[in-house]
């Protein structure tokens, strides 16, 4: 057909194409409007009884009968594979076209206007467009929008669908109720027919295998049809929500489709129908394809579907055409309307709120019990006043109500007050509306207002009060029948609010009881002023709560969200949350973001939506803020309540913005919540939590905008300048001034002043150093602040910040005070006092939390006394002045803060793998622990089991996802909850884990890479890949371990080295082989050389791959190009770069950290802090840290190369311990073991087989005594020669004399006696202890194989034992000690025995057995037994201390063990005596020993008796280093030492309550013992220290008693640091 001709049919009527031509996916032809015939019938096209060439029927909307006057519009849809004329004929004949042929000549639709609608159906032409059900319903929207024919007519409207039909006509209405711009549209469609539609979709095998079958790929509204499609199931979802506005009519088929062989129910019954309560259900006897077409007018299907649409019909026009009463009450309500003056339409209004209300929203409130009441008058009160902030609704709610009592035949009357329409702001016209209304809803109303009408002709209706006295008081409310509502919304914008209190709801009451009304409005200061002088008992009163709003927000966003452009429906649903997230409730800024999410193309774009203030909103805030303005009184209090809300850290909740505005203004503020909400209640609300908050974020961009004109203006910088200010005068008073003694009274716990202080307390503790960051730098007054706080009360504030038991606040305090002594340098000179000390703050701030975390979250009150000593003498914290005393410490160089943040010591287990998160660090152990600490206050906050050594740690990026690999399992955790999300099964030997995006991956040794999708639980895995050493593809790889192996995840590559070849590359995002690379030889070929270590650089810019070879050679290469770059020799077996790649860090022999430039291996940085292999290295996430692992400790580092500076100009300076670019630090020899001699001072020995004298009074080396060959490791004092004997490992004994050490007079080998022991020592035959029998003259020599006894004067050894089998646990329990009452004799303790002996001749006297078992312990240290030697002239006591056999070297048993004194008859050899008496430590007291240091005895103090079956127990008080590092003593007559002769009790519940106690004295920080397996210290009296009070006051039990350490090669005294003391209450 030619282009000419196309628009003509075979009558040779001319159809005119339609000028409309949109841009959607199908191209649409809107038949011309017809002309009228004499009969009222007219058509677009003439119809006949001759077949037509279009047998489908047209595109688009086709007018099918047009009658005179139209009040009904009827519109069919056909569906797959249909047309606007095909589905609707039996055949090809146009008298069969029912719609157009037999509807209007039926005289029940001569009022009807009847179209059909076309869209491409052929599903044969298969996906040629991108058409589905959203398109083609949109496209129809469209056309019935422009259609001229019905855009103007204002007539209900009937949609009838047939199959995919039913499914557009849903989705055209659901696009219409969704946008305002089709509000009027979808009002009139009142009713939809559906025909075999496919609800839930069809399963019709044979229909879509025929599909399938003849198009290659089907349509996208083919693959929709299918049962449990995703877009029916949203189409459902969402036609639930606004389905109650329209009369539904489902109509489906009972018999089965016979077409070519199959036979089959196309839409089953199920799937046709929706389950609706409204929904009118109707069987047809017909199959899917009859359901629609009918042989004559007297078919019975026919006859069904022509009666529903009839009655659907008449129900319509008797709506829409009123009665003659109707009419002539609306003659009379159009005269009142004159004489009233009412020129709007109220109604729009209310259907405004209508279309914006989504379905099964409001209900909340509907449901309210305070609503029903007050609705069914069983509440007194007239008045029910609803508040919110702006935008949360309040609107849509009154639009619910009024609804509610439409429903319910309730009189109602309502207005809506607009602030953007001077007239509609009015209250005179809303009087005069709620009259008009209520005359149209009572005729007596109408008849009293005619009378007055003609009676009183000259009211002013412009003003409101003589409107209510002159219309209402003495005329409508005068005689009111019943009761009668009104709804009037947004008070809060009329112009007029004192006349409607004063003159309406003043006198609202008897007689006008009936009256109820329904108001709803923001919180402003003047109606807050005016409902609070009513009577409490005539209102009732609601607010709209956040928690309130945002269920129907969330509704509204899922209802809209189809429009969303989007990936997938998950990324749809992140959107939906991300909304309802941001919209705090507010139902304004919602609708006005979905509006403009609709129209966003990319993510970035919906992203900008959401952060920006939407168009519309500043308007509402405008408003706002004129209000607050207009108040006579409040406005700077006002200001004041903005600031804070505005800018504050977080939410301060009434109390404590109560306490600021106090310091403030200087002022009190009672009933401030009220306060609030009278004066700010339109930007502020208080939420359930008591919190003052901004209404929303846009609201605080708004208010803080430096461009806004505005009396308000809130400019940043001056109001956290103000807000510092009055945080910092709070810390400065009086309420947080340090106590007056060193502790306060019960340490670690709140003290009575702490229960006085304000409730601005706590936010000043934390918030005033995030105001100091954006303040003002030049303010003066502000620095003064700073540093009178931190001279003076800054203690206080960090015991505080330690009694929230996180120390992560200190920290950050510490980050916010350098970032503002930066920003005064510019202002002022950093030399003065004030900019110096708070540099220095900054530093100790960081590093007290790091070095005492434990101690500050243990005991709060340490800050005061026992914490400062132990810091730098440079520092602040050792420098600012505390009201108490303080120990002493003394011995240790004056250094620095150390580099070393922190050591944390495991002590009981080794540790495995070290991994950093963005929030935490992660130490894997041996034993199958993964321990989680704050990566710099070193403060642990959980423990997770993995079950198996930890090999490997991986967080997911900077996420809370941490992946741990053992032998057998990995596993994924939730580190912050704790929780196991995935038990996956671990590769054979995995050499590294890495994440990319939701993939775990892990790659083998066997060259193999393993992946699992971890978003599902439990995880997939994924396809397994192999790298090869080369492009053969056939080649089989080799099958051993690699020698080293890195991946370069921001490269997506994988480096491997074998033994024997050059390193290879992998292309992991390829999966394929890229090459080869390695040093250059002098030849220039690619070396093959074994390696250790590789390592890429992390930075996705710098293409760089460090290799460590085994030679020593660190090089650096671009892998990619196979070219050497750099190169030292630096023997690195580890190694490690920073996030950014800018640095390379490399683990070398002997403990030493090495810090290099990646690209250039220039030297920056060189530690060494133990002799410890360094089993891996690792840095944070921000670069700032570097961690280690070595034994059973990790380190964390912060050098001041990695925080940006130099060395002067950060608050890292280096130690002793800490060097730059000088490998031959001069470091001092460890000491190895420690003795303390009365009046001469402590003996030390050391590693490199000195023995020094350290000064007993300052700590300090005087000299060195003596020396042996090898490390020294015992020290013996013998007081009646005065003589020092010492061993070292090498077997080697010397006795020293200690007399006249300074006088030259006496030779060397005068004063030095040596004792030629024979044996080599090699394994069991080292000396392992020395026992002197010192009367005797003799020494016993022990070994683990042996034991010897010497006799010192000749030197000469007289006899030995062995024995048979050493490595058991009896030979190494083994034990001599002299007897504690018999200088005579020594007893030998092993396994279960004691045996005593004889000096003299070595003879055994007694065995006495042991009712105790030490099996796998060992003795620990020498038996402590000087100091408590008492007898009862029968039996003395020792004390003994074990520790696990090659285990921990934590204390397991502590014993105190009876010995009997024999007579010194001759030996009886095997004789035994009677069992004695065994007391051991309890256990909950055990378990916090981890090293007894000594004991102290009790001067003034009698013995203890304790129960028959045991002896007396020496008066005295041990003293030992706790599990957490804390020095401790308890008294043992009193705490916990128990016989093992007292039978256990049964458990019950008394038991269950024993109390045990000890007393906790001051902490040693965790590094004095890094590095040593044992503790090296004793206690030393007459030190100098101050007297030690005893007994009930905690005090240590003795006076002038020290404690002194190793650290190093150096010697630590605490004094008087037993004084502090602190009672800690275990129970069993």
């Amino acid at each position: 057909m030619s282009t000419k001709d196309r628009g003509r049919d075979r009558d040779g009527v001319e159809r005119k194409a339609s000028t409309f031509d949109f841009a959607f996916p199908l191209r649409r032809f809107t038949s011309s409007s017809p002309s009228t015939s004499e009969g009222g019938l007219s058509r677009t096209t003439a119809l006949g009884d001759d077949i037509t060439e279009d047998k489908r029927g047209a595109l688009g909307l086709n007018l099918l009968f047009q009658p005179s006057q139209a009040y009904v519009d009827l519109i069919f849809i056909h569906g797959l594979g249909g047309g606007s004329r095909k589905t609707w004929s039996k055949t090809h004949l146009l008298r069969d076209f029912w719609p157009a042929e037999w509807l209007p000549k039926d005289p029940a639709f001569s009022r009807v206007r009847i179209h059909s609608y076309g869209y491409d159906s052929d599903w044969t032409k298969g996906n040629a467009n991108c058409l589905n059900i959203h398109h083609i319903g949109k496209s129809f929207l469209m056309e019935l929008a422009t259609s001229p024919h019905i855009e103007g007519s204002g007539s209900p409207i009937i949609l009838v669908g047939h199959s995919m039909g039913g499914l557009v006509i849903k989705k055209a209405y659901m696009l219409a109720r969704q946008d305002r711009l089709f509000a009027v549209l979808a009002n009139r469609i009142r009713a939809l027919y559906f025909l075999g539609t496919p609800h839930r979709g069809s399963d019709s095998a044979k229909l879509l295998r025929n599909i399938l079958h003849v198009a290659s790929s089907a349509p996208a509204y083919v693959t929709e049809l299918v049962r449990g499609s995703g877009s029916l199931q949203a189409i459902n979802d969402e036609f639930r929500q606004c389905s109650d506005r329209v009369e539904l009519w489902s109509f489906y088929e009972t018999q089965k489709l016979s077409s070519k062989g199959f036979s089959t129910l196309i839409v089953d019954p199920e799937s046709a129908t929706l389950g609706y309560p409204e929904e009118r259900q109707v069987p047809m006897n017909a199959d899917h394809r009859s359901i629609c077409k009918f042989e004559t007018p007297h078919d019975q299907n026919y006859t069904i579907i022509r009666n529903a649409l009839v009655s659907t019909i008449t129900r319509m026009s008797r709506q829409d055409r009123p009665s003659l009463p109707e009419r002539l009450a609306s003659a009379t309500n159009e005269r009142l309307e004159d004489w009233l003056g009412v020129r709007d339409d109220v109604e729009d209004d209310l259907s405004v709120v209508q279309e914006v209300r989504v379905a099964e929203t409001c209900q909340w409130f509907l449901g309210k019990e305070s609503y029903r009441n007050w609705k069914h008058m069983t509440s007194e009160a007239p008045i029910f006043w609803l508040s919110g902030k702006p935008g949360t609704g309040k609107s849509v709610i009154s639009g619910a109500v009024i609804d509610d009592f439409q429903r319910s035949d309730i009189r109602c009357a309502y207005y809506f007050f607009k602030h953007s329409d001077k007239h509609k702001s009015k209250l005179s016209t809303c009087l005069r509306s709620l009259a008009l209304q209520m005359a149209s809803l009572d005729a007596s109303i109408r008849a009293k207002l005619v009378t007055i009408q003609r009676e009183t002709p000259n009211i002013d209706m412009d003003s409101e009060r003589s409107i209510w006295r002159s219309i209402f008081m003495s005329g409508i409310l005068k005689d009111l029948q019943g009761p009668c509502y009104w709804v009037i919304d947004a008070l809060d914008e009329c112009s007029s609010i004192c006349p409607f209190f004063e003159s309406i709801l003043g006198k609202l009451g008897p007689p006008f009881t009936p009256l109820r009304v329904f108001i709803t409005g923001r919180q402003v200061p003047l109606l807050a002023k005016h409902l609070s002088a009513l009577p409490q008992s005539r209102v009732s009163r609601e607010e709209i709560s956040t928690e309130d709003s945002v269920r129907d927000i969330k509704r509204l966003v899922e209802s809209r969200s189809r429009a969303f452009i989007v990936g997938d429906e998950e990324s749809r649903a992140a959107l939906v949350e991300k909304v309802v997230e941001k919209s705090n409730g507010l139902f304004l800024w919602t609708r006005l973001v979905m509006d403009e999410l609709s129209n966003s193309f990319s993510e970035e774009d919906a992203k900008h939506v959401l952060d920006e203030l939407p168009h519309g909103m500043e308007c509402l805030y405008h408003r706002a803020l004129d209000s607050i303005s207009q108040a006579t009184r409040g406005r700077t209090l006002a200001y004041t309540i903005l600031e804070w809300t505005c800018c504050a850290m977080r939410p301060l909740t009434v109390r404590e913005l109560e306490g600021a505005l106090e310091i403030q203004t200087k002022d009190k503020f009672p009933n401030l919540g009220d306060t609030i909400t009278s004066l700010c209640g339109q930007l502020v609300t208080i939420d359930r939590a008591d919190r003052v908050q901004i209404i929303h974020e846009t609201a605080r961009d708004f208010l803080t905008d430096e461009d806004l004109s505005s009396d308000f203006p809130i400019r940043k910088r001056e109001v956290h300048t103000k807000m510092a200010n009055v945080c910092l005068k709070y810390l400065v008073s009086d309420e947080l001034k340090p106590p007056r003694t060193g502790r306060r009274p019960g340490a670690g716990q709140p003290s009575s002043r702490s229960n006085r202080r304000s409730a601005f307390f706590s936010y000043a503790l934390a918030a005033f150093s995030h105001h100091l960051t954006m303040a003002d730098p030049s303010a003066n007054d502000l620095l003064c602040l700073v540093s009178t706080f931190l001279k003076g009360n800054i203690l206080t504030w960090m015991e505080n910040i330690a009694q929230q038991r996180s120390l992560s606040l200190m920290v950050r305090v510490a980050k916010d005070l350098k970032t503002y002594h930066e920003l005064c340098i510019a202002e002022r000179s950093p030399s003065s006092l004030d900019m110096r000390r708070l540099k220095t703050w900054t530093a100790d701030l960081q590093r007290v939390a790091a070095k005492f975390s434990d101690a500050l979250i243990t005991s709060p009150s340490s800050i005061y006394s026992t914490i400062p000593p132990f810091c730098p003498a440079q520092s602040a914290i050792y420098n600012t002045s505390g009201s108490g005393k303080r120990p002493a410490i003394v011995g240790l160089p004056n250094l620095e803060w150390d580099d070393r943040l922190s050591c944390i010591d495991f002590r009981k287990n080794k540790t495995s793998s070290l991994c950093y998160g963005g929030e935490c660090l992660a130490v894997g152990l041996i034993g199958g622990l993964i321990a989680l600490y704050h990566p710099t206050s070193a403060q642990e906050f959980r423990t997770l089991e993995h079950g198996e050594t930890v090999t490997q740690l991986e967080f997911k990026g900077r996420t809370d996802i941490l992946a741990s690999c053992g032998m057998k399992t990995i596993k994924v955790w939730d580190v912050r909850t704790g929780v196991c999300l995935q038990v996956l099964q671990a590769p054979r030997k995995c050499l590294k884990m890495w994440f990319d995006d939701h993939i775990l991956l892990a790659a083998s040794s066997k060259s193999e890479i393993h992946s699992w999708d971890i978003r599902e639980t439990p995880a997939i895995p994924q396809e397994k890949r192999v790298w090869r050493d080369s492009d053969d593809e056939d080649a089989v790889f080799l099958a051993r371990p690699p020698m080293a192996f890195s991946i370069g995840v921001a490269h997506q590559m994988l480096a491997v080295a074998y033994s024997g070849q050059p390193i290879t590359i992998w292309d992991l995002e390829g999966d394929a082989y890229y090459g080869t690379c390695g040093k250059r030889l002098a030849t220039g070929d690619t070396a093959t050389h074994p390696l250790q270590a590789l390592q890429f650089n992390p930075n996705k810019t710098i293409e760089l791959l460090a290799a460590s070879y085994l030679d020593g050679d660190l090089v650096i290469l671009d892998p990619f190009n196979d070219i050497e770059i750099e190169r030292q020799r630096l023997k690195c077996h580890t190694l490690t770069a920073s996030p950014d790649g800018r640095f390379l860090a490399g683990g070398t022999a002997g403990g030493v950290i090495q810090i290099l430039e990646f690209d250039t291996l220039k030297l920056v940085y060189k530690v060494r802090t133990s002799d410890l292999w360094i089993k891996q290295l690792t840095f944070s996430h921000d670069g700032m840290q570097l961690a280690d692992l070595r034994g059973s400790q990790c380190n964390i580092w912060t050098p001041a190369v990695l925080l940006g500076g130099s060395i002067e100009d950060d608050v890292s300076i280096n130690t002793s311990d800490t060097y730059t670019d000088t490998p031959n630090s001069q470091k001092q020899p460890k000491i190895t073991t420690v003795l303390y001699v009365p009046d001469t001072g402590i003996v030390c020995g050391k590693e490199n087989g000195s023995v020094s004298l350290f000064d007993s009074a300052t700590g300090c080396f005087t000299q060195e005594l003596y020396c042996h060959k090898a490390s020294v490791g015992i020290l013996q004092w013998l007081p009646r020669k005065k003589a020092i004997l010492s061993v070292c490992v090498s077997n080697r004994i010397q006795v020293r004399s200690t007399d006249n050490l300074n006088s030259k007079s006496m030779r060397d080998d005068e004063r030095t006696m040596e004792l030629d022991f024979r044996l080599t020592a090699s394994e069991g035959n080292t000396i392992t202890s020395a026992t002197v029998g010192e009367i005797a003259g003799k020494v016993i020599l022990s070994t683990r194989q042996s034991d010897h006894l010497w006799e010192m004067a000749i030197a000469t050894e007289e006899a030995q034992l062995r024995y048979d089998q050493p490595s058991t646990g009896g030979g190494r329990t083994r034990l001599w000690v002299q007897h504690p009452a018999s200088a005579s004799h020594v007893v030998c303790i092993h396994q279960d025995t004691a045996d005593i002996y004889t000096w003299q001749g070595w003879g055994k006297v007694a065995s006495i057995k042991l009712d105790i078992s030490l099996s796998g312990l060992q003795l620990k240290s020498s038996p402590l037994n000087d100091a408590t030697s008492t007898t009862d002239n029968l039996h003395s006591q020792v004390l003994l201390e074990l520790e696990e056999i090659d285990g921990s070297t934590d204390t397991k048993k502590l014993i105190s063990l009876g010995l009997p004194v024999p007579d010194n008859a001759t030996p009886t050899g095997n004789g035994s005596l009677a069992t004695e008496v065994v007391s051991q430590l309890s256990d909950p007291l055990l378990r916090r020993v981890a090293h007894v240091i000594g004991i102290v005895p009790a001067s003034g103090q009698p013995p203890t008796t304790v129960s028959r079956a045991t002896r007396p127990l020496p008066p005295a008080r041990i003293v030992f280093l706790d599990t957490k590092s804390w020095v401790c003593s308890m008294d043992l007559t009193t705490t916990g030492l128990k016989s093992v002769h007292v039978p256990a009790r049964p458990e019950s519940s008394s038991s269950s309550s024993i109390t045990y106690s000890y007393t906790r004295h001051f902490f040693v920080p965790y590094d004095w013992f890094a590095g040593s397996r044992r503790l090296l210290g004793t206690l030393m009296t007459g030190g100098g220290s101050s007297s030690a009070s005893s007994g009930s006051n905690g005090g240590a039990g003795g006076r002038n008693v020290a404690v002194v350490f190793a650290k190093g090669g150096d010697i630590a005294i605490v004094k008087g640091g037993l004084e502090f003391s602190e009672v800690v209450k275990v129970s069993r």
